[in-house]
């Protein structure tokens, strides 16, 4: 039986906060939707003795952050409040159990002048990224890298790579070598924040992965970041061995192979992969020694096994599941069994994360999520005990847009799995926004999104499909996408729109379709296959010329690399496939187009190249077409700060407002 209790006083919300959430059930706004968090993160020591909760206040320009610290031990005993003072702070952890490390930005120099990145004769405003080291009590504070003038220059001195702890005074962290010009891997002594030089890296090299301590994989990247060469040293050895080259999709994530964890055993990693005779990605052991992917660990049919959770010694707890809902496999029945328990609290309505645990699995900070509630921090006492620590966004409280999960056939029978979500207190036919993912091998699922919730603030409907095609549902799924751009992934999106439609819950003659990355190109291609059913077209960071984007591909990183074999194998070969290629391409079918288009496209995208929409806007004016393009200057694919967010979300309503009136 699990019982809820306060275990930290006003570790919600401060009272004001709850008294505005409480009163407020409009709509929020775009700025609401996008504004950033009160409450960072949940912590527990590695003992299951502390807990800390990292907040912040926002009062106008300043900044009031401080961390909440609890004796576990002592429920009903005040927390500590250690006051941080005017930082931008990001995250917290534990170094040890007596050591807070604690992530801020630092947006001005010593002198008051802003922090700001050079590109060429332009300068762009740019916080530098610290750790801050401190005692429980928030004394003997010490900023990590804090006495190396050379590497104080640098942007980044915040990448934690091993918390190494078997020497819980020390941390492995990752930093730019602005003289040697690559990354290199230093000891740093969370006491003083002291460093010594520990290893350092190829020109390539972005990041490395570690077993007790010791670099065991090693990760280079090509320029754009679309091609990473794996590299592995087996314990004891000197040197490093290029493993293989992998293509990184537009999550950083590997489509192929995914190092996820290390095991207790020397030289055994665990990876989410998928050989050539399995059903989707699973958990299997990878032998350092003979470079071999071993006995399955985990897995679900036609399911994709995703990530781990383990312990800080290292130990296998569970593993991740790509589902509607967040799920497990679990290596230990009473963690199971409590996740059954917090399952039936949360009425199997909820993400549940495990962020944190005990060394001896009997304490857990918990995340959960949904797409009402954009993350809450829970404690959890395998006694029976659960109590709220914090919510990330608590002004959101009762103003968010429900969710349900639909299950449906495509026309050639294939399972499918759509999300509708409809505005808050809906009571007629609702206006549409059809909104597919990007990828296209991801995967939208039951939790909360900023578009979807800024569409239903509007009072419209929206609905996201998981279209053949897409990730986490096995290879098979997957595969039935490949070569199929325009044509059976777009008859999916198609036949969960008529599925929505004959319920009734749908004003048919108000649908817009928008989208980015591939969900862009899925927009315009809806457009163009169905022209009749949308009022509206938004394309965000799309692809809309699928030869000049194969072939854009080749020319940055080779015939022979990985990303361009993907998306041969994927969209299809320009020559063997020409005609299928040109008739999937919207660019080449501007005139089929009847509804008003917008296009949004950063500048410095480097995994749709902006000529894309440049070139689809072309052609639109071309065919007669209104068509408006926003170019966004120093804009990427994906990472988008919350005034460009807000930005995007803001044009893309406005658009589609102005064609629903």
């Amino acid at each position: 039986m699990i019982s809820r209790r306060a275990i930290l006083a006003g570790g919600v919300a401060t009272p004001g906060l709850l008294s505005v959430a409480r009163a407020a059930t409009s709509p929020p706004s775009a700025s609401e939707l996008t504004a950033p968090p009160t409450v960072l993160g949940a912590a527990l020591s590695p003992n299951g003795a502390q807990l800390a909760v990292l907040h912040v206040e926002h009062a106008g320009e300043g900044l009031k952050a401080y961390v909440l610290l609890q004796d576990v031990n002592k429920p009903k005993g005040q927390p500590t409040v250690v006051l941080i003072g005017d930082y931008d702070v990001q995250k917290i952890q534990w170094a040890n159990d007596e050591r807070l490390l604690i992530w801020v930005n630092i947006h001005k120099e010593l002198d008051g002048t802003p922090t700001r990145l050079r590109f060429g004769d332009l300068y762009f405003d740019a916080p530098k990224q610290r750790i801050l080291s401190m005692n429980l009590d928030g004394s003997e504070s010490a900023l990590l890298f804090g006495q190396e003038e050379l590497l104080l220059r640098e942007f980044d001195l915040a990448t934690v790579v091993d918390t190494l702890p078997e020497d819980p005074n020390l941390i492995l962290m990752q930093a730019w070598d602005g003289q040697k010009l690559r990354y290199m891997l230093y000891k740093v002594d969370v006491r003083t924040g002291a460093v010594a030089a520990f290893e350092r890296g190829e020109p390539s090299t972005y990041g490395w992965f570690t077993q007790n301590g010791v670099p065991v994989v090693r990760f280079d990247s090509n320029r754009r970041g679309t091609v990473v060469s794996l590299f592995t040293r087996a314990p004891g050895a000197k040197d490093w061995t290029l493993y293989r080259k992998l293509r990184r999709d537009e999550m950083r994530r590997f489509s192929d192979l995914e190092i996820v964890g290390a095991t207790t055993e020397p030289g055994i990693l665990l990876a989410s992969s998928q050989r050539e005779n399995d059903d989707g990605h699973v958990l299997r052991r990878f032998d350092l020694n003979t470079l071999e992917l071993g006995e399955t660990v985990a897995s679900r049919p036609e399911r994709d096994i995703v990530d781990v959770f383990q312990d800080d010694r290292g130990k296998l707890l569970a593993a991740v599941v790509a589902e509607d809902r967040r799920d497990y496999v679990f290596f230990e029945p009473a963690l199971k069994a409590s996740f059954e328990q917090l399952s039936t609290v949360f009425k199997h309505d909820v993400n549940l994360t495990f962020v944190d645990v005990s060394l001896d699995h009997r304490r857990f900070v918990l995340h959960t999520s949904s797409p009402t509630d954009p993350g809450s921090y829970w404690f959890y006492d395998a006694a029976g005990f659960l109590s709220l620590l914090g919510q990330a966004y608590p002004w959101l409280n009762g103003r968010l847009a429900p969710m349900s999960i639909l299950k449906l056939k495509a026309r050639d029978g294939l399972d499918l799995t759509a999300y509708l979500t409809l505005p808050a207190n809906a009571t007629g036919p609702c206006p549409l926004i059809v909104y597919p993912h990007g990828g296209p091998e991801l995967r939208d699922n039951y939790s909360f999104d900023v578009f979807t919730q800024a569409f239903a603030a509007k009072g419209w409907a929206v609905l996201q499909v998981n279209f053949r095609g897409s990730g986490g549902y096995g290879r098979a799924f997957a595969d039935a996408g490949r070569k199929r751009w325009g044509v059976e992934m777009q008859n999916d999106i198609e036949d969960a729109l008529a599925t929505v439609l004959s319920s009734g819950k749908i004003d048919r003659n108000r649908i817009a379709i928008c989208g980015a990355s591939y969900g862009g190109y899925a927009a315009l291609m809806g457009a163009v296959k169905t022209p009749d059913a949308y009022r509206a077209v938004v394309s965000i960071a799309g692809v809309t010329h699928l030869d000049d984007f194969i072939a854009s591909v080749r020319r940055e990183d080779g015939a022979d690399a990985p990303s361009y074999q993907y998306w041969l194998k994927t969209i299809g070969d320009p020559v063997a496939d020409k005609a299928l290629l040109a008739s999937s391409s919207p660019a080449l079918r501007a005139r089929e187009i009847r509804a008003p288009v917008l296009l949004i496209h950063g500048a410095a995208d480097s995994v749709v190249p902006v000529e894309q929409s440049k070139t689809m806007s072309r052609a639109l004016k071309a065919a007669g077409r209104s068509a408006k393009y926003v170019q966004m200057d120093w804009v990427g694919h994906r990472g988008w700060d919350r005034f460009t967010l807000t930005s995007i979300l803001t044009q893309a309503a406005d658009h589609i407002a102005k064609a629903f009136a």
